[in-house]
């Protein structure tokens, strides 16, 4: 679906990202890991394409991401980045029909509804979204890219289309633990209804552990490892990277528990 191939990111003279390579396919949900400054969001941007002049490096349903008019890509992918920023007074309902502006009026109701419902906002359609808590502006955000992507989703399963891409930077940073295991529900379940990828960036390592197929570990911008995500998160290359002591808890029958030393 996207990738990148030995990659290197400059930036201001400073090697951001160093021989990098990545590849997600449909209906899998990859997270970026990493310690602070190992270039996990960096490496979200890049395959955003936020870096105009690094587009052609990554490669998008087989065509370079360059290849893409802004429409074209906004009906295949949808971006949720760290922080999201808006100054004037709109209701949360209408700041997710923002990510569907191509469909009837009784349609975007019907998908906003949908997305609001997905994580437990139903009840804030009508409220000022400058007046939520900056969790509650976080999930309205999450029902945006949703409303997006399960746009996009709907009409390649109707045309024969290609499958939707998910970014999300940090997107549980501000949310309570009900609903950060709520969301990665949400988003898994939903990779494997509706073919999408899902590539986040954490911190959470147990929420990786629970939720992710894969893991792309990164520190001082070079890959650590990549691959299934209990593969990837051991108990020696955690405390290699994270330079911290850490037990891995086993539980049969369910994911493993990584908790400090």
């Amino acid at each position: 679906m996207i990738s990148v191939a030995d990659f290197n990111l400059t930036l201001n003279g400073k090697a951001i990202l160093q021989q990098v390579s990545v590849e997600i396919e449909a209906g899998e949900v990859l997270v970026i890991l990493g310690p602070n400054g190992a270039g996990k969001s960096s490496l979200l941007k890049v395959l955003a394409g936020e870096f105009e002049a690094y587009k052609p490096a990554v490669q998008f349903h087989q065509r370079p991401l360059s290849s893409y008019a802004p429409r074209e890509l906004a009906q295949l992918r949808a971006v949720m980045p760290q922080s999201v920023h808006l100054d004037f007074p709109f209701l949360a309902e209408e700041v997710v029909s923002m990510a569907i502006p191509y469909a009837g009026k009784a349609e975007v109701k019907r998908r906003v509804d949908e997305a609001l419902a997905l994580f437990d906002v139903s009840h804030l359609a009508q409220r000022n979204y400058l007046t939520l808590s900056g969790g509650e502006q976080q999930r309205v955000q999450l029902a945006r890219v949703l409303a997006q992507i399960l746009t996009a989703a709907k009409q390649a399963e109707q045309t024969g289309g290609l499958p939707p891409l998910l970014l999300l930077d940090e997107c549980t940073s501000n949310l309570d633990l009900a609903h950060q295991q709520q969301v990665f529900k949400v988003l898994r379940r939903l990779a494997r209804d509706v073919k999408m990828a899902v590539v986040a960036v954490l911190h959470d390592l147990n929420l990786a552990s629970h939720y992710a197929d894969r893991a792309l570990l990164l520190s001082e911008g070079k890959i650590v490892q990549q691959g299934p995500v209990h593969q990837v998160l051991t108990q020696s290359t955690i405390e290699a990277v994270y330079q911290t002591p850490v037990e891995i808890i086993e539980r049969p029958g369910t994911w493993p528990i990584i908790v400090p030393g």
